[in-house]
């Protein structure tokens, strides 16, 4: 079976279609109408400046459906590391509706890597390039294993007790006596990788049961698997988008010079309604696209970032996670646990705290697992962890530092950039439109007037529900509805109206004709 085109070659060839119609509006443009082959035509105006001819031939149609909305999708940003149909789809979706790609681009900007991140490793850590291993919910230690990082909890009949003035947040000073505790697994604070097989990892590696990987979050403090190297000597493979961008910039260019034809006979024909105009969020996704590509490098791979729960999972694989670039820095200043686990048939699971160098420290608790009762095999009544236990939280990720503040603060800044691009973005159609035509309907149809701006404003509603969604959404069950409720729009008023668009500027721009300078 023949292998399905990656999304870099279906960039690459549209590169190289967009190069060359490019160049046919600005040769039909120069005063050598003998050098172009015409086919024949029905009606010829002749004036002392241009030459006009009705209907337009259909080369110059095709010329204009393949300059100003097919090539734009060239440069369309991708995903990092992702080989999944996700970005074809979201390519094609934007053919039809340009505003579905500009939502991406907007992030991309927002997030700021090349200026936020001081190294190669910070750039790859703010694209979202980098990753590391998680615990899972339906993780479960194995006898011997130290989990790091633990925080012990009162057991929640002492939660609401008050403490003492003066006296820190440390579970410590809840004097927990019990010898019973409650194994909570934490929920991945980071953002899973779902589908792992669409996402393309540098290295070699094999996930045991009960991990996967996640995302790195911008403010994660790294460094150096090896402590003798610089930070500022790590290489992470990369490449900008370049000509991507200069594309981007020469498509800008022929969408100023189509808006320019627009405003003088097909907006006193037209009106709002004119072709010319349907050019603008495509220039828009042009001109994102293109700050886009040179603001964030592509990177065709993820990278592993090595952490105590890797080298845990490792230990019960035996093979090596060969690749990772750097590794997390453990936390400091806050109250953790290391606690050993140890099974038998006897007594069941026993948590044990130890010290650095893995001694035990005296204190100990007789385990189980949240929502769960001690296997009673083989026990001849069943053993029940009582209301007073304490509670054991094993952290997903081990131990890391996240510079809390750094990520509140690039939090709000990304949350305000990607507001105002959007906001920009939607405004700037209308902008165009009413500066250039007044908002006149002139002479142009009902049906060329509700297809031409359906395209529009549907086109904006999901770009923005996109957006929405894409950085997290609702999180209730009505939120829910309402992503398969816009699915359906994308399908049925999207695409109606985009096709719809497609037919009337075609027909229009047959109508209009086609004219060149004598």
């Amino acid at each position: 079976m023949p292998r399905i085109l990656n999304i870099r070659t279906i960039s690459t060839v549209l590169s190289i279609l967009s190069w060359i119609f490019l160049l046919l509006p600005a040769i039909q443009a120069l005063p050598l109408p003998s050098l172009i082959a015409r086919a024949t035509r029905k009606e010829v105006t002749v004036t002392r400046e241009r030459v006009c001819l009705r209907p337009a031939p259909w080369t110059q149609i095709l010329s204009f459906f393949l300059t100003n909305y097919i090539a734009r999708i060239a440069t369309f940003k991708k995903t990092s590391g992702y080989k999944g149909s996700r970005d074809h789809v979201r390519t094609a979706i934007s053919l039809f509706v340009p505003f579905y790609g500009i939502s991406q681009a907007a992030e991309t900007i927002a997030r700021g890597a090349r200026f936020l991140g001081r190294d190669e490793l910070g750039g790859a850590l703010h694209a979202g390039a980098l990753c590391v291993v998680q615990r899972l919910e339906n993780w479960r230690p194995r006898n011997g294993d130290t989990v790091y990082g633990c925080v012990i909890k009162p057991p929640p009949s002492r939660k609401g007790r008050k403490r003492r003035r003066g006296r820190k947040k440390d579970p410590r000073i809840y004097n927990i006596d019990t010898r019973e505790a409650i194994i909570q697994i934490q929920l991945p604070t980071m953002k899973q990788m779902y589908e792992p097989e669409n996402w393309k990892i540098q290295g070699q590696y094999r996930l045991p049961e009960g991990y996967c990987f996640s995302f790195l979050p911008a403010g994660t403090s790294l460094s150096p698997i090896n402590p003798h190297t610089n930070r500022e000597d790590i290489v992470i493979a990369s490449s900008y988008g370049t000509a991507k961008s200069f594309t981007g910039v020469l498509q800008i260019i022929i969408s100023v010079f189509t808006l320019y034809s627009s405003s003088s006979d097909q907006v006193h024909l037209y009106g709002y309604a004119a072709f010319g105009f349907s050019v603008i969020p495509y220039t828009i996704m042009s001109f994102l696209n293109a700050i886009a590509n040179s603001i964030e490098a592509d990177y065709d791979t993820l990278f592993m970032v090595e952490s105590d729960v890797m080298v845990e999972a490792y230990e019960r694989t035996g093979e090596e996670f060969v690749g990772a670039v750097a590794a997390l820095k453990q936390v400091d200043g806050k109250v953790v646990v290391d606690l050993k686990f140890r099974w038998s048939a006897e007594r069941g699971w026993r948590a044990y705290e130890v010290d650095e160098d893995g001694e035990e420290m005296g204190r100990r608790w007789r385990v189980t697992f949240e929502e769960e009762e001690i296997n009673n095999e083989h026990f001849s009544t069943p053993a029940r962890i009582n209301e007073n236990a304490a509670i054991i939280v094993v952290p997903a990720e081990g131990r890391y530092r996240l510079q809390e503040k750094v990520v509140k603060f690039s939090q709000k800044v990304y949350n305000f950039s990607v507001f105002i691009i959007i906001f920009i973005s939607l405004v700037i159609p209308y902008i165009v439109l009413g500066s250039l035509s007044h908002f006149k309907a002139a002479d142009s149809t009902t049906r060329q007037r509700t297809f031409m701006m359906g395209w529009l404003v549907v086109g904006q509603v999901i770009g923005v529900v996109d957006l929405i969604e894409s950085t997290g959404g609702g999180k209730k069950r009505w939120w829910d509805l309402l992503e398969d409720s816009i699915k359906v729009v994308i399908v049925i008023a999207g695409f109606a109206f985009a096709v719809g668009g497609f037919i009337e500027a075609g027909r229009m721009m047959r109508n209009f004709g086609f004219c060149f300078r004598t």
